[in-house]
């Protein structure tokens, strides 16, 4: 694969983790109002932030109409396409923050680090851990018994999505520990080591349903909040691995089949394996399982990353100034979409008479409820924003 480094060397910074002219990671909301023109060889990082966004949600709200759809129909399956073919949001979402966050910065005090990242993730986190456990406990569940909800607190999954807040916060604690690491690497070393990284979780996950499937009664170890972080730590510095990498002419072309291939291969997967061949479906789920750790969802997350960089490399009108504008403003949304738009779907499945959250059952109304409740989302946040108080969960 041809590949070419098209940023310049780009000098060091005064201070903190991340050049001015960009949030410092997917977690950031909205900057100063005037602030300076984004730099073209990381306008990408906004258009990755987007295209990761609008997949979290899809896996999130065409999920539901995948789970309580009754027949396969027509909605069914699009509902099916639309969760399992952007199964890969979250890693692209680490490998940015490890594009914006692991550069080593003048200032390495550990200190000066965890006073400004977790002073900038801690009041999101407790707030809505308080909205959703609330949500979970009064209007989800008929019997919320207290035991139930502190174990799930300590799994860090008190509510769908909600332990990427401990994801993050535990890459933030490793940071300080990877700058020394970036800053010895070549770039091919780095790329050799994150890989490496990243294919531990792949290969525990595999070694485990191989056991399985021999015999073994061994049980799968769930993370908690204290090791949510654990199995993205290559995905973080293959991000920054990645940060200068363009793909160009034909290697382009090829990576573009190659990330739509991979999206049809997990929806395949998921729709037809069984029905075409029992004995495929149980060896792709043993060797390809389509969890957050399988193989197939680290490689679709490489190449939507790599394709998106390629696509959005400096030059490229998308990079251009007013385009990347435009980009990073939505892109500054993107964390407040993460934290609202659970409540957006539980709020229109209300409006609508129902009384949890509710997927579509046609096909029209999966294609709708999955768009109102982005673009509602993204208005929610730009609103949120702009608050005094409220800007600070966001």
């Amino acid at each position: 694969m041809s590949s070419a480094a098209t940023s310049p060397s780009e000098p060091a910074l005064p201070s903190g983790l991340t050049p001015p002219t960009e949030p410092v990671s997917p977690v950031d909301a909205a900057g100063a109002a005037h602030a300076p023109p984004p730099r073209p060889d990381l306008a990408y990082t906004s258009h990755l932030r987007i295209i990761a966004i609008v997949a979290v949600v899809l896996i999130h709200v065409a999920g539901l109409s995948y789970q309580q759809i009754d027949d396969e129909n027509l909605a069914w399956t699009v509902a099916a396409h639309l969760t399992f073919s952007t199964k890969w949001a979250v890693p692209v979402f680490v490998m940015v923050s490890g594009v914006l966050l692991l550069r080593p910065p003048a200032n390495r005090s550990p200190r000066h680090f965890y006073g400004r990242r977790l002073s900038r993730i801690g009041i999101p986190l407790l707030f809505w851990h308080v909205v959703y456990i609330g949500l979970f406990s009064v209007a989800l569940v008929d019997d919320p018994a207290w035991r139930r909800i502190a174990a799930r607190f300590v799994l860090g999954e008190s509510f769908t999505a909600l332990y990427f807040f401990w994801l993050i916060l535990g890459l933030y604690l490793v940071t300080p520990l990877l700058w020394p690491v970036v800053d010895a690497l070549s770039r091919r070393g780095l790329i050799v080591t994150a890989a490496a990284l990243t294919a531990l979780p792949v290969a525990d996950l595999v070694a485990r349903r191989v056991a399985a499937r021999l015999g073994s009664d061994i049980a799968v170890a769930d993370p908690t909040l204290v090791t949510q972080f654990l199995p993205y730590v290559g995905f973080y510095l293959l991000g920054y691995a990645l940060k200068d990498v363009v793909v160009k002419g034909w290697a382009r072309a090829a990576l573009t089949v190659v990330t739509v291939a991979l999206a049809l291969e997990m929806t395949f997967q998921v729709l037809y394996a069984a029905e075409l061949s029992p004995a495929l479906s149980r060896t792709l789920n043993t060797f390809a399982p389509l969890s957050y750790q399988g193989p197939l969802l680290a490689l679709s997350a490489v190449s939507v990353f790599l394709l998106v960089h390629s696509l959005v490399a400096p030059g490229s009108r998308a990079a251009g100034r007013s385009w990347a504008a435009r980009a990073r403003t939505l892109g500054n949304l993107t964390f407040g979409v993460f934290c609202c738009h659970l409540l957006v779907t539980y709020a229109f499945s209300r409006l609508l008479g129902h009384p949890g959250l509710t997927g579509a059952r046609t096909t029209a109304g999966v294609l709708g409820q999955n768009l109102l409740v982005i673009v509602t989302s993204f208005g929610v946040a730009a609103v949120l924003v702009r608050l005094p108080l409220l800007r600070r969960v966001v």
